[in-house]
């Protein structure tokens, strides 16, 4: 039960850091995927709810210059792949937390941006817990063999 408190937590700062600590600790793949989806969607959803403390937050402790550079980039990534490719390939490469924090600052259509960043949660943790779930019995399986 502690372990899987332990990913559900990590989850919450991203899918690349919770779905390695849930193989660490020899936890099921299912397990690890639930946690993870759990832990990551619980964040999106709570920033998407607390939209105007963490823009503020953000605002704050982020130079003016610095923000206004991660806006456009962002805006131009927006435009060129739209809010579907944002909300998938955005929680793969920046971390869902980031994509709903930079899309959330651009983004009109702000339920559609949090739908596919979920979207793109249970997509990516389901690839990358049955990727690193293979890779590990392999290396044991390997490493037994020694």
């Amino acid at each position: 039960m502690h372990d899987l408190v332990v990913i559900y937590l990590t989850g919450m700062t991203g899918i690349w850091k919770a779905i390695p600590i849930g193989i660490v600790l020899k936890t099921s793949p299912l397990s690890i995927y639930l946690m993870t989806v759990l832990g990551a969607s619980t964040a999106v959803v709570l920033i998407y709810l607390f939209n105007g403390w963490v823009r503020q937050f953000v605002q704050r402790k982020m130079k003016r210059d610095k923000l206004m550079r991660k806006t456009n980039k962002m805006d131009k990534l927006v435009s060129k792949f739209g809010i579907i490719g944002i909300g998938l390939l955005g929680t793969l490469s920046m971390g869902p937390n980031i994509t709903i924090i930079m899309g959330l600052m651009v983004v009109n259509e702000k339920i559609k941006l949090l739908v596919w960043i979920i979207i793109g949660i249970l997509l990516w943790s389901s690839i990358l817990t049955s990727a690193a779930s293979l890779s590990s019995e392999l290396f044991e399986r390997i490493a037994f063999f020694r």
